[in-house]
């Protein structure tokens, strides 16, 4: 992933980081859409590459994103004001 500079690194992480926040939200409502998870996915892994690229180059950019799973299972859990939790 190699960006041209800070400025273009750290913008494109923003841009990948607003991408998987939107995919979250729909993910929220759709939890077993498939294609969705899979771009999720893919987004994620850029995301990562270029954290890592912006920490090697930069330093460390503070990061608490950390959703590690291979199904969006919050959505498909039973609500607590259904009784079940």
């Amino acid at each position: 992933m190699k960006q041209g500079n800070q400025s273009q690194l750290k913008n494109f992480i923003n841009e990948v980081s607003f991408a998987i926040d939107d995919l979250v939200l729909f993910l929220d409502t759709h939890p077993c859409d498939k294609e969705a998870l899979a771009c999720y996915q893919d987004y994620r892994k850029m995301r990562q590459e270029a954290l890592e690229e912006y920490s090697r180059c930069y330093g460390p950019l503070l990061d608490d994103m950390v959703l590690d799973k291979e199904e969006w299972t919050w959505a498909l859990q039973p609500a607590p004001w259904k009784g079940e939790c």
